[in-house]
């Protein structure tokens, strides 16, 4: 009964509009008090918000916020689009395909999905209408080529995966390499078979000399070293990710001073914006681990894993229903926020029917890459409809195309599992 009144307790506070950290912190709280009294709710209240965040490689998530801040600022998504375009501008549906490239690249350079969004939202959508292009399908191209940034590495979704369940946080953004490749040629394929059977929507545009595709290259020449230090420092073992991200982080300022479009001003900013971030995502932390510790005193989490485990499903149908709660919950809730929530839940379960972790790390974030773009609080979709001015119900029309897209890759992880393992399973012990 307590544990039924504190997780009706949590879904009331979120429906009237609490923010995800107080609703999770009021809920553990009140189901603490109700299971264990005064003692143990004072007892859990007094450390859980130092210790829940008082951890070193917690560090990794506000040095890859602050690489996302100043690449935002630094212009490098024009360029990345820029040189895409040169390359498959002369495709069906080629400003589409840039742009999901470029999604791709800002990937590289940035662990935030917001930011990818803002940054394309700017740039691509008033290119592809100048050409013709149907809003909402530019929109909702946009809206999903920015969620490619929580599955390439560095990705803040993965360190929050990784801290929570204790799997390798290198595994898991090394991990993110091949599906996030493999997503991108999904979605442009998509989009070239669409412009295809639909030329109005998608109009093709003259191809580019290949001195000006070469040229373009290098002007990106730098953003390629950026990423080849991060993500390869980390799978030869050579930095921790906390180390990959302070280098990324420093050289993302360094590339931005030399261009010219960071200033004294710009790094203040980028300071307060990636301090308000880590200041959301460490109070969610905090409200979250209130909320494990009361799942975890009332024994919900244990009765849960053993009641699943007992039922005649097999391990394909469990997996299933996770596949569709996850689904569901990504069009009501932020990343970080189900990530917080259900994993005290779902990863016993997890480990119970034997999967592998990594895997079904990069399997969750492609669900929340779907969340992002879904009605009615897909937040990818709100940040395009609130750069470009069109209407939010027009940019989610637009995305559900490029959704079905990301369906297909998610069926592709599931069917051959060492896609997402191979790389991760050949890197150096770091």
């Amino acid at each position: 009964m307590n544990t039924f009144v504190g997780i009706l307790a949590l879904f009331v506070f979120l429906l009237f509009g609490m923010p995800v950290a107080f609703a999770l912190l009021a809920a553990g709280a009140l189901g603490l008090w109700l299971t264990g009294g005064n003692d143990v709710v004072l007892g859990i209240l007094a450390t859980v918000p130092f210790r829940s965040v008082a951890t070193f490689i917690l560090t990794t998530v506000p040095l890859f916020i602050l690489m996302a801040a100043f690449v935002t600022r630094s212009r490098m998504a024009e360029a990345l689009f820029s040189a895409a375009f040169k390359w498959t501008g002369h495709l069906p549906g080629g400003l589409a395909v840039a742009t999901t490239a470029a999604g791709a690249g800002f990937g590289a350079l940035s662990g935030s999905s917001t930011a990818a969004a803002s940054a394309m939202a700017a740039i691509c959508v008033p290119e592809m209408h100048r050409f013709g292009y149907n809003r909402g399908v530019a929109c909702g191209v946009v809206t999903i080529a920015g969620t490619l940034s929580v599955m390439i590495p560095p990705s803040v979704p993965m360190v929050i995966y990784g801290i929570q369940t204790g799997t390798s946080i290198g595994k898991l953004l090394i991990a993110g390499i091949i599906p996030g490749i493999i997503l991108t040629l999904v979605l442009s394929l998509g989009i070239v078979l669409r412009a295809l059977a639909h030329p109005h929507l998608m109009p093709s545009v003259a191809a580019f000399k290949w001195r000006d595709r070469w040229a373009e290259l290098s002007r990106i020449g730098p953003l390629l070293i950026l990423v080849v230090i991060v993500v390869g420092g980390i799978y030869a073992g050579v930095t921790t990710p906390t180390e990959a991200a302070a280098l990324g982080a420093a050289g993302a300022w360094l590339l931005g001073l030399a261009t010219r479009q960071i200033d004294f001003q710009g790094t203040v900013e980028a300071l307060l914006d990636t301090a308000k971030s880590t200041a959301m995502i460490f109070a969610i932390v905090i409200g979250a681990t209130t909320f494990s510790y009361f799942l975890t005193f009332s024994g919900t989490a244990q009765d849960l894993v053993n009641w699943v485990v007992a039922q005649p499903l097999p391990r394909w149908g469990t997996l299933s229903v996770i596949i569709v709660l996850y689904l569901i919950l990504g069009c009501f809730l932020d990343t970080i926020g189900i990530l917080l929530l259900t994993l005290p839940l779902v990863f016993p379960l997890i480990e119970a029917l034997q999967y592998d972790p990594v895997w079904f790390g990069v399997i969750l974030v492609v669900l929340l890459e779907i969340g992002l773009a879904t009605p009615p609080v897909g937040t990818n979709a709100f940040v395009v409809s609130s750069v470009t001015g069109i209407p939010p119900e027009e940019v989610f029309v637009g995305s559900m195309y490029m959704v079905l897209l990301m369906l297909v890759g998610l069926a592709i992880f599931l069917a051959f599992p060492n896609l997402v393992l191979w790389l991760p399973n050949l890197m150096k012990p770091g």
